[in-house]
């Protein structure tokens, strides 16, 4: 048995070289576990960002197309209204803007025609 390590044909003997080996073995074996915990906490939080991102990506494009599709259909509800109004005006001989372009627009043309006052 040689005295430095405690060994004696391989088998320890020595009974404080035994309790330290093991202490150390089950620190070794502890710092390893922790170190292993860490790496999975570390990419477990990782993937959390990188799906939380997503999330956030997807629910902003979503609610853009929603504004988008919201925007487009108050558009149309406003001139269906304008269009109402203006028919309601039309019935009781008050002219649209649309329906003054529009006459305008003839009287311009009427103008620039050769040969109707010739």
């Amino acid at each position: 048995m040689t005295k430095e390590n405690g060994f004696d044909n391989g088998f320890l003997t020595d009974s404080k070289q035994w309790k330290k080996t093991i202490k150390e073995n089950d620190l070794k074996r502890a710092e390893e576990s922790r170190a292993s915990l860490q790496a999975l906490t570390e990419k477990a939080e990782r993937e959390r960002a990188a799906n939380q991102e997503l999330f956030y990506k997807a629910i902003s494009k979503t609610r853009k197309e929603e504004e988008k599709k919201r925007a487009v259909e108050l558009e149309k509800a406003k001139a269906r209204a304008l269009d109402k109004v203006e028919e309601e005006y039309e019935k009781h001989g008050v002219k649209s803007s649309k329906t003054e372009k529009l006459e305008n627009a003839y009287r311009s043309t009427l103008r620039n025609l050769r040969g109707l006052d010739d």
